[in-house]
């Protein structure tokens, strides 16, 4: 399952049945729950994978198993993080006090990692970099890689290219690895480094990097869901517009419920970019109904850069007042989020009058 073998969804399915004919206790049928419950997840059955672990967590609780528990809580955190961030973040803080109490390093790295994932989704990033800090440094979990990564790739979201960067030279068991998920994880950072960098290319390379395990991870994996709407913004900034365009393809591969409501938000968002810049079409709605669906289904940070696209598209028509509404909001994300890459494109987007008074 984990190496996005063919096989995975018969086995994962395959052993569950079993379990149920042989009529295995508790803790053990939990755990055959949780990870049919994982590959319905890497499948983009979201609701099924909840519906799993959650059926996963009662029987870990009938049987008095705190690890199982601790588990089948990660993964419930990990399904509903999607689309509900706020309740991720609960569960996740759930499954991390398990994990604790039971002494599982690796599942309290998971949920940390689920948890961070869940407040950057809702805009809480100083939260996000709280947890982090207290299970590298209070939890002594320094030495799990993956998760120093995570709390890399917040560093460079923030534009701290330094620290995500030393982070990323330190790695040694991670770039090692043949996990998917661990790869990634790397080329992810990678990918928000550069960017943060100004180097463009390289953001959009390392970016197709991580959505190249679309298949082993699921297209709505959490860094996924970064990585399409980094790909697509510096394809649009590159202007390749053969490279938007496969992007665009690639989500239209997939049925509307296997990608995460960030990732339909953002491709409407991509699809407005891409049709403004034909002047022969009539686009007046498409940014518009675009940032609705941002603010009901992405985070703020992507909701300011598309705020930011609908501003420099509205100094190309000449509307001014409207660009600087949209500029003004973007920016106060960009302050509450400390964000300083998306600060500069706020503080550069602007009227020509004012860039030459500046």
């Amino acid at each position: 399952m984990f190496t996005g073998t063919p096989e995975a969804d018969a086995l994962t399915a395959e052993a569950l049945a079993l379990g149920q004919d042989l009529a295995v206790d508790d803790a053990t049928l939990a755990q055959l729950f949780t990870t049919r419950g994982l590959r319905h997840i890497q499948a983009g059955r979201r609701p099924q994978a909840a519906a799993y672990s959650q059926a996963a967590a009662r029987l870990a609780t009938q049987a008095g198993d705190t690890l199982s528990l601790g588990r089948a809580l990660v993964n419930l955190a990990d399904a509903i993080n999607a689309t509900d961030p706020a309740a991720g973040a609960e569960t996740a803080r759930a499954a991390a006090a398990h994990a604790r109490q039971a002494g599982a390093r690796h599942y309290l790295a998971t949920a940390v990692n689920n948890l961070a994932q869940a407040l950057l989704m809702t805009g809480d990033w100083d939260g996000a970099e709280a947890e982090l800090d207290q299970a590298l440094d209070g939890d002594g979990l320094a030495d799990i890689e993956f998760l120093a990564c995570n709390r890399a790739s917040v560093a460079a979201l923030r534009g701290d290219t330094l620290a995500a960067q030393q982070t990323l030279a330190g790695l040694g068991h991670l770039r090692a690895s043949e996990d998917p998920q661990d790869q990634a994880t790397i080329a992810a950072v990678e990918a928000f480094t550069a960017a943060a960098r100004g180097q463009p290319d390289i953001a959009l390379h390392c970016a197709r990097t991580v959505l190249g395990h679309a298949d082993a991870l699921g297209i709505s994996w959490d860094f996924l869901r970064w990585a399409w709407p980094l790909a697509a913004r510096t394809a649009h900034d590159l202007a390749d517009t053969a490279t938007a365009t496969e992007l665009l393809a690639m989500l239209d591969g997939y049925q509307p419920g296997q990608l995460a409501p960030m990732q339909r938000a953002e491709r409407d968002l991509a699809c407005a970019r891409l049709t403004t810049a034909d002047a022969s079409l009539d686009t007046g709605a498409a940014f518009p109904a675009a940032i609705i669906g941002l603010r009901q289904h992405s985070t703020p940070y992507h909701l300011a850069h598309g705020l930011l696209d609908h501003a420099e598209h509205l100094l190309r028509l000449g509307d001014d007042e409207a660009a600087e509404e949209a500029i003004a909001e973007a920016r106060g994300t960009a302050v509450r989020l400390g964000c300083q890459p998306l600060l500069y494109r706020a503080d550069t987007t602007q009227p020509a009058t004012r860039r030459a008074t500046a």
